[in-house]
């Protein structure tokens, strides 16, 4: 950013302004507006070098990065050389490489296609999902409206209305301030140098005094407040509980809001998935009754099997119950054998037998599958025999053809060790020339970005001028014109017109408070007069009220 600042005539970022007489121009305004769209441009850009400067990139990561892209340029090349080598010796290639492009071409157009069908298959989608949406809200109001009144629907729509004034008029426009005023607070900062710590520290210094200086106000509003009235303290107090719970519902509706559009979008996308599935969306009423029914018929033949399991676990266990006897029985019986054994000195005699018969039936077991193995055995050891023999007459000429092939290879081998290191020297060698005219280019080319952008703002401010003096040059004609018709529509004249019609406006105001001043005192005088006058007809008045009133009673006493 330092070389930028140095070669720009201005400071970067600052936007130089043009006086709104001059935009009246429709080329300057829109000059200036390019301009505007530009410097925001460039600031963008601006940032992300110096973002791009401070990053952890260092260079030999960069240089690293780029034998690896060379790398993979080479085998890149080296594999279209060798599929070039290969088509070129086909005789129909010209035909093959236009089918090629034809089928790039229809490969192009159907994922464009696909594309296209794929954002109008979405736009249908959310159109779908709004209708649903607009129709199921339909169905509420329909629904609702059936078992309300007039005056219940009234006053809800009185209560929806309320709330969404309240939101448009009061916390939509302090919300959308407070965006703007942090908005406008993060521009600033933005705007402003980078920061050092003392900086902060002294911003922090500064914010501390403040804070404290608010306190101190807020203690002597307080203090204030205490000795003023009790009511008005009172009423302030609810007026302020009552705007905190109105923001709070009103936060409480948005969070409603947002879930119940998130619910309904759910909800949409649970139909779509039916839909493609194939499944029913809503059962009418025949439907849910069958299917009602169809689950009565499982829950009775779940039950059925549940009681027939129930039996088999009991009869399970009853057999569980007789193996556990029998074999206890078996036990007896077997301790009574060995004991009647042990009597007659032939202890062990009925486990030898037994060993010996499982002995003998494993023997007779294990000589079979021996004569099997033996057998099978003989016969793999015929099958290899042949097998190797067939294999030993097929490569016979191919080992006779491969010997003078491996003195080639080796040959070959050599060769391309040999040229192998002269390519590595070689390419070494135009590496370092390459990596140094990469930055020498890349280093025109960062000035020639400079120089550029330098021309266009010279040219931009040269535009300027020259509206500027363009504006001047007409102003100068218009008022050394001889016609005065031409000379009324100057800028001179126009401002001489209005400022003498404000000094006109001056003196009719002075000269009208000159006489509302003269006039004030009799005035007053005869507001009193009047006064005096009307509460003297109103004594009057009611002196005649009860004087007639008089007059009556005695009429009435004289009739009796």
């Amino acid at each position: 950013s330092s070389g930028i600042n140095a070669e720009w005539p201005l400071r970067p970022g600052v936007k130089v302004e043009v006086p709104e007489e001059i935009l009246q121009d429709d080329e300057v305004e829109k000059i200036n507006t390019e301009y505007i769209e530009l410097l925001e441009e460039f600031k963008t850009v601006h940032k992300a070098t110096d973002k791009l400067k401070s990053s952890q990139y260092t260079a030999a990561d960069i240089k690293k990065d780029i034998q690896q892209m060379e790398q993979e340029n080479e085998q890149l090349t080296k594999t279209i050389e060798r599929k070039k080598a290969r088509v070129e010796s086909m005789a129909n290639i010209n035909e093959l490489l236009a089918a090629a492009r034809s089928l790039r071409r229809e490969q192009e157009r159907q994922a464009n296609i696909l594309e296209q069908r794929h954002g109008q298959k979405t736009a249908v989608q959310v159109a779908e999902n709004k209708y649903q949406r607009l129709m199921s809200q339909l169905k509420e109001l329909r629904a609702a409206s059936q078992n309300m009144s007039v005056e219940k629907l009234m006053l809800k729509l009185e209560e929806e209305y309320k709330s969404t004034q309240y939101l448009v008029e009061e916390k939509l426009p302090k919300e959308l301030a407070a965006k703007k005023k942090s908005c406008n607070n993060i521009q600033k900062v933005l705007l402003e140098p980078a920061m050092t710590e003392d900086d902060v520290e002294e911003l922090l210094e500064k914010a501390q005094e403040l804070q404290s200086e608010l306190n101190e106000l807020h203690q002597q509003r307080m203090s204030k407040s205490d000795n003023a009235d009790e009511k008005l303290v009172m009423f302030r107090k609810q007026a302020m509980m009552i705007a905190r719970k109105k923001e709070a519902l009103a936060e409480e509706l948005k969070e409603c809001t947002n879930e119940w559009t998130e619910n309904e979008n759910e909800l949409s996308k649970k139909k779509e998935e039916m839909r493609s599935t194939g499944a029913e969306q809503v059962l009418t009423g025949p439907e849910f009754k069958k299917y009602i029914a169809m689950i009565r018929n499982k829950g009775n033949v779940y039950k059925a099997k549940r009681s027939e399991m129930a039996d088999l676990r009991a009869e399970v266990g009853v057999l569980a119950r007789t193996a556990d006897i029998l074999q206890n029985q078996y036990n007896e019986v077997k301790q009574t054998i060995s004991s009647m054994e042990k009597e007659r000195g032939i202890a062990g005699y009925t486990d030898t037998q037994d060993q010996l018969e499982m002995i003998s039936a494993s023997k007779g077991e294990v000589d079979e599958k021996k004569g099997q193995i033996l057998e099978d055995m003989s016969d793999m050891s015929d099958q290899l025999n042949s097998m190797i023999s067939e294999k030993k007459a097929a490569l016979a000429p191919i080992i006779k053809e491969l010997r003078p092939l491996r003195g080639k290879c080796n040959e070959l081998e050599h060769l391309h060790t040999q040229k192998k290191t002269e390519y590595d020297s070689l390419s070494a060698s135009l590496g370092s020339n390459l990596h140094n005219l990469e930055q020498e280019v890349g280093g025109l080319r960062e000035t020639a970005q400079g120089e550029e952008s330098r021309h266009h703002f010279l040219m931009h401010a040269k535009q300027l001028l020259e509206a500027h003096q363009q504006k001047v040059e007409e102003e100068l004609a218009i008022y050394k014109n001889s016609d005065p018709a031409v000379r009324k529509s100057s800028l001179r004249e126009q401002y001489n017109r209005k400022i003498q019609e404000q000094d006109n406006l001056g003196k009719a105001l002075r000269a009208k408070q000159k006489t509302v001043r003269e006039q004030h005192a009799p005035n007053v005088t005869q507001m009193a007069m009047w006064r005096d006058l009307q509460q003297l007809l109103g004594v009057k008045a009611a002196v005649l009220q009860r004087t007639t009133e008089v007059e009556v009673g005695k009429e009435n006493i004289l009739i009796l």
